[in-house]
Formats: structure tokens, C-alpha cells, sequence
């Protein structure tokens, strides 16, 4: 079926470059703009991430599993159409495979009521931390995402960052506000109709999420930016799930960037904040969990981009034992695309190297460190 979507995405894109069209160049590094009539306007994207890994688990202090990896893979390997129907109407569809398969990451709809207020339906990304998959992937300061924003994910809504939901945007030079209702849970999309009446089995879902977030920029959006995030989940899907009973959670976020984006300063600050309250549960209590991230970086040439990041993730898990992890990222970045004058985040090559550290692990045990190389590149269009 995968194959099949892919394969029918590509045939469209096809047919659609066929067609006479005015083309227009951009300068962001985001394809080209194919005006099929007087009003769509069509444009394709993508985005290829060749990675080469080793990695290294010491495992349990005193215990021989430690665990060794090399090799070569495709971190991300992306296809991305927009369509732009008049002023007011635009369609984002992007498909993501590893060269075996391929699957819709996004499929979403938008008003534009005016300048500065959108409404966006579908599954996307919506409002969530800062520091996850509302920082494109191809901006993403090292060659992961903080690692504490992707463990947020795999507690919340799911690793894709994504959700079916509907999305207010209110956007202005200065500022930005998104409020999102949303079903919880990125692998829940409601599809049933009264013709599958009655229902049998499954769990209840009658609840939804709801999430908000502001954005200020004092000035120019690549100098300051402050934000917070805040949201609430009333669905209790399985990410939440603690013997088998799910919960309810808030969850919270805020950032304070300099430089939010790869190249965008001399120097760079990001500090990250991101946390969870799960409800409490009989037995077990209720569980909170917070991670605090700092990453700075030195363009040491026009090209050449030197970054350091640690941070900090805790759980305080209420009945049971409590954990620590600490995690700290290092490495450089050389950009292609900044040798022909586009956007620096656009074309690279990256090599860094990760340590992750435990005070203890879920079972309480002493863990020796984990350590990562990874050497990425990175083709965007």
C-alpha cells in the first residue's frame, strides 16, 4: 500500500511538471514554483539524509552486554507538494520512506482569512514544544533534535510529532499565537460513519488535547526569540498507559533562542525547557518528568558551524524509583549551501558525537555510557 501511495505521488508529480506552466525560481532553498493556472500555483520539495552511525551501549555496570553498531542508512528521505489555490486556500502534503517503503507524514488544509490568521485541518504538525517538529527537520541544530524533546513525544502524542486536529495561527512579524484541538494521539484517526453502526471492541475515545503556544521576537526573526508552550490530554492513549490503565497529563514547555536558526548568527544560545505531569493512578501515584536543554554554537567560518549541547532529563515517578539521564552533543557542521549564497541550513554535511549517561535506569540498575558518532548529510530542495 506504501509502495502504491509513492508510486502514485510521483506520477502526479509527474503529470503536474507536464503540464505548460509559468515557472518561477525561489531563493529559500524550497523548489520551485510551477503556476499551473491563473490561480494554483504548485510547488515540490524534498529531502534526502544519507547517514553513516557507530554507536556504543556499555549496558549494565558489571554485566557483559554491552552492545556495538556500525553502519551506513537513510535518515530521512522526504517528498513534499504544496499547492496554493487562490489567495486563501493551500493543501501540504509530504511523504517520508527509507527507499522501502514510504508513508504520509503530513496531509493538511488551510484558510487564510486575512494576513495574519490561518485555520489548518488534517494531520500535521501542530502546537507543541519549541524544540520538536516545530523546528523543521531541516534546520535542526546537530543531526538529532534535543533529546529531551524526543522523549516528550514518546510519552504525548507519538515520535512523528504529528496529530489530526484543527489548528487557529495567528502570526505577525513580532508574534505568534497557535491554539490546536486535537485527538491525543497520532494514531488515532476517527474514520467511522453510520454505516459501521453498532461498534464492537476497542477502548473509549472520547477524549481530545487541547494545546497553546506563544512566540515573540523583539526584532528580526533570526536574532531573539521567547516562546512558551502549554497543553492538556484528555485521551489516555497507550503512550500514557501504566499497567495497562491510561492517564491523563499537562504538559509545558518554554524557549529563550539566539539565533533559533543553523548559521543565523556569529554566535548562538538555545535554552530549552519541556516537562510532563501524568494524573495520579491508584498504587502507583502520580508521575512528573522535566528536562532542561542548553546548546551554543560558533560560526567559525561563513561555512563552518561548531556546536556543543547538554542536557538534563529527570522523573520524578511518584511510588516507584525515580531516574536521571544526562545527555551532552558535540560536533561541527560544514554547509554546501552556504559556498553558493543560500540559506545555510539548507545543504550540509554534519559530524557529531553523543553521550548519554545514567544516574539510574527505570530498574534501578548502574549503567555504564552510551556513545554516538554520526557523520550526516544533507540534500534540501
Amino acid at each position: 500500500m506504501n509502495k502504491f501511495l509513492l508510486f502514485l505521488l510521483m506520477n502526479l508529480m509527474a503529470v503536474l511538471l507536464a503540464v505548460p506552466a509559468n515557472v518561477q525560481a525561489t531563493d529559500d532553498g524550497r523548489g520551485t514554483v510551477k503556476t499551473v493556472s491563473n490561480d494554483i500555483s504548485i510547488r515540490i520539495g524534498g529531502t534526502l539524509q544519507p547517514r553513516f552511525t557507530y554507536t556504543y551501549d556499555g549496558g549494565i555496570d558489571g554485566a557483559e552486554d554491552a552492545t556495538e553498531r556500525v553502519g551506513f542508512g537513510l535518515r530521512r528521505l522526504r517528498v513534499r507538494l504544496y499547492t496554493d489555490i487562490g489567495d486563501r486556500l493551500g493543501v501540504f502534503l509530504q511523504m517520508e520512506g527509507s527507499g522501502s517503503s514510504a508513508t504520509w507524514l503530513d496531509v493538511r488544509g488551510e484558510y487564510r482569512m486575512n494576513d495574519h490568521f490561518t485555520l489548518r485541518t488534517g494531520r500535521f504538525v501542530g502546537t507543541q514544544p519549541r524544540a520538536y517538529a516545530r523546528t523543521l527537520h531541516s534546520c535542526i541544530d546537530a543531526i538529532d533534535r534535543p533529546a529531551i524533546s524526543d522523549i516528550w513525544a514518546r510519552m504525548t502524542i507519538g515520535a512523528d510529532g504529528r496529530d489530526y486536529g484543527v489548528e487557529a495561527f495567528w502570526n505577525s512579524p513580532n508574534y505568534e499565537f497557535r491554539a490546536f484541538l486535537h485527538n491525543g494521539y497520532n494514531q488515532s484517526n476517527f474514520r467511522s460513519g453510520i454505516s459501521n453502526f453498532p461498534a464492537t471492541g476497542g477502548i473509549d475515545t472520547d477524549g481530545f488535547a487541547f494545546s497553546a503556544s506563544g512566540t515573540w521576537w523583539p526584532s528580526d526573526r533570526d536574532e531573539l526569540e521567547i516562546g512558551a508552550y502549554a497543553g492538556i490530554n484528555t485521551a489516555k492513549n497507550p503512550l500514557t498507559q501504566l499497567s495497562g490503565i491510561g492517564r491523563n497529563y499537562v504538559n509545558y514547555s518554554a524557549q529563550f533562542y539566539w539565533g533559533p536558526l543553523p548559521g543565523d548568527q556569529p554566535f548562538r544560545v538555545k535554552a530549552d525547557l519541556i516537562g510532563i505531569s501524568y494524573q495520579e493512578v491508584e498504587i502507583f501515584g502520580a508521575e512528573n518528568y522535566i528536562g532542561g536543554s542548553l546548546f551554543g554554537s560558533v560560526l567559525v567560518a561563513p561555512q563552518v558551524e561548531v556546536f556543543a549541547m547538554g542536557e538534563y532529563w529527570y522523573g520524578d515517578r511518584g511510588n516507584r524509583e525515580s531516574f536521571g539521564q544526562t545527555f551532552a552533543t558535540a560536533g561541527a557542521t560544514y554547509s554546501l549551501s552556504a559556498l553558493q549564497g543560500r540559506p545555510f541550513q539548507n545543504n550540509r554535511i554534519t559530524l557529531a558525537y553523543s553521550l548519554r549517561a545514567h544516574e539510574s535506569d527505570l530498574l534501578n540498575f548502574d549503567r555504564d555510557p552510551a556513545h554516538v558518532l554520526m557523520l550526516q548529510s544533507q540534500f534540501y530542495f
